[in-house]
């Protein structure tokens, strides 16, 4: 508080003198009343009380000018700039929030009511599916119909967005008011640079995460121990020996009911519906792996290029084929919603899945092993691609908001270390509802979450909203029970030899030209990656129409797309 009275003092001092040179003394009548005209009272209230204030920094005066938001923060007295809760009266705040499949209720979670709660703020949440996030966020920016914040989901054209000043920048309000995320971008610059727009300005809160083995996003493999214990077979080593052991498990009944017909021997985790298969966990085991936030992007000693024209990418896609078409991957894998991809993984009747934790099969988690990325042909190392320490741009707060202050100290507090540990259902006053503290000072769930017969993970996305990713907090080792589970720490030393050793990147934002034509590429281009890719893997689109496939890719403009982000590569070096 030092330092912003400091700068409020300052900031008095060169109001009394603009009130002294243009002659007027008396103070403005207010124009409105209540928290939600705090904006728009803001400044006739600041100049009327600068007018009763003493001069105690006139040799700073002319450096003493507050920004305009933070002067209405300040002149707005409903609001606490320090300790909880935010306001003193209630200020309603509609929060849009994206809900994958596996999480439950968001009016009902006990984490969300105690912090809004804490907070004195009412929200009326607006939940929209993960299937239908991106055209109801689109319609909303297109009838500047906004809510005051949106959670858990991107915007799919952000640059544009930003141009039209349609979420805020927080720079300001986190130099005045952060105790979470400032702190935090400090430690990780590497998250505060990609998260930044081009004009340096931050429009968002970049969820955090410094939990490494979920860095993995789903991409280490688990195997069903019990399956190949049944069957009297070896942990595979190569890609050879996958396909043998996938074969196995499709003919030989390995969980031993008489169907030899019922199993699903390798499964990809859909709760998203992307519908992509997650070429990208195969693809590491070739010693493939995409960078700079975007799957199409190979980054190699500094070098730009695109990846899926190359061919080893195609080498990849036809031991994909291979398993699609010999009936040893999921079938459904274009078609599944994301329930249906939960409830395979968490049945138990799957025999390997990429997943970076055990929150979906912890009922049946005794079946399972790691799996070390097996040994490819082309004689690359193979490597588990890791995300960067940002989670993305998934929190915002609109222009629509009345009262931004509030929304950043309520969505700051995310990022310390109590607003983490109890979103993520840890805190004392919350012990018999969603926790409970051991002797040794670590934290569980409570014994009713543990002992949820559809398993804990389900209990945790009914109690708080961080399952399924995408939630702006910072997520660490001592609150991520349920995706860093005892089991997932026993396993974590076979796969973490084989973590990604050069730098992430995240993705850029580029300026709005650029982003433009970024996206005027993309439009066109990641459809028909995306359609081409699984089409391969179908076998719907023969492997003898590659090179028509590439040089579709060279007219669609993919040099063009490499140029750019060589160039936001070489800005950052």
């Amino acid at each position: 508080m030092k330092k912003r009275n400091k700068w409020l003092s300052m900031f008095l001092v060169i109001a009394i003198m603009i009130s002294l040179l243009s002659g007027c003394g008396a103070g403005k009548e207010d124009s409105g009343s209540g928290t939600n005209n705090a904006r728009t009272d803001a400044a006739s209230k600041t100049e009327t009380e600068t007018d009763t204030e003493t001069d105690t920094g006139s040799g700073d005066a002319a450096q003493a000018a507050l920004p305009e938001i933070i002067a209405q923060a300040k002149a707005d007295g409903n609001f606490n700039e320090e300790g909880f809760p935010l306001v003193n009266e209630t200020v309603k705040k509609t929060v849009m929030i994206r809900k994958p499949g596996n999480i439950g209720d968001v009016e009902k979670m006990e984490t969300l009511n105690y912090i809004a709660e804490k907070m004195n703020l009412e929200i009326e949440w607006i939940v929209v599916g993960a299937d239908g996030w991106d055209e109801r966020i689109n319609l909303m920016l297109s009838t500047n119909d906004l809510p005051d914040i949106i959670m858990k989901g991107t915007i799919p054209n952000l640059s544009a967005a930003i141009e039209d000043g349609q979420v805020i920048a927080v720079d300001e309000l986190m130099e005045y008011y952060s105790d979470g995320i400032k702190p935090l971008l400090e430690e990780y610059p590497g998250v505060d640079i990609s998260a930044r727009a081009s004009d340096g300005k931050l429009y968002t809160l970049p969820g955090i995460n410094t939990l490494r083995p979920n860095l993995t996003s789903h991409r280490n493999l688990w195997i069903n121990r019990q399956w190949l214990d049944n069957l009297g077979l070896e942990v595979p080593a190569t890609t050879e020996e996958l396909l043998d052991v996938l074969r196995a498990f499709r003919d030989g009944d390995p969980n031993g009911n008489g169907n030899a017909a019922d199993e699903i021997p390798y499964a990809v985790e859909d709760s998203g519906a992307t519908h992509n298969g997650r070429a990208d966990i195969i693809s590491g085991l070739f010693g493939l792996y995409y960078n700079m936030g975007y799957e199409n992007i190979r980054l190699e000693g500094g070098k730009v290029s695109f990846l899926k024209n190359t061919d080893e990418w195609k080498e990849v896609l036809q031991y994909m084929n291979t398993m699609y078409t010999e009936g040893l991957m999921d079938n459904e894998i274009y078609t599944q919603t994301g329930d249906m991809s939960i409830a395979k993984i968490s049945s138990g009747n799957v025999g390997v899945f990429g997943l970076s934790s055990d929150d979906l099969f912890t009922t049946v988690s005794d079946q399972y092993v790691a799996l070390a990325p097996v040994q490819s042909p082309n004689g690359k190392t193979p490597v588990i691609q890791l995300a960067s320490n940002s989670m993305g741009s998934n929190t915002f707060i609109t222009s629509a908001d009345e009262t931004p202050w509030v929304s950043f100290r309520f969505l700051d507090y995310f990022f310390t270390e109590e607003g983490s540990m109890t979103v993520g259902c840890f805190n004392e006053d919350l012990i018999g509802a969603t926790c409970q503290k051991n002797e040794d000072g670590s934290w569980d769930y409570s014994d009713e979450m543990i002992n949820d017969e559809r398993g804990v993970a389900v209990a945790v996305g009914d109690a708080c909203p961080l399952p399924g990713g995408g939630f702006g907090y910072w997520r660490n080792e001592n609150n991520s029970n349920y995706i860093y589970s005892a089991k997932v720490q026993e396993n974590v030393p076979v796969w973490e030899p084989y973590y990604q050793a050069d730098p992430v990147y995240g993705t850029p934002l580029f300026d709005s030209e650029t982003q433009e034509n970024v996206d005027e590429i993309k439009t066109d281009l990641d459809v028909y990656v995306s359609e081409c890719q699984a089409k391969f893997i179908t076998g719907e689109m023969s492997f003898d129409d590659w090179d028509k496939y590439c040089a579709t890719l060279e007219s669609l403009r993919v040099d063009e797309l490499v140029s750019y982000y060589q160039a936001y590569y070489d800005s950052l070096q």
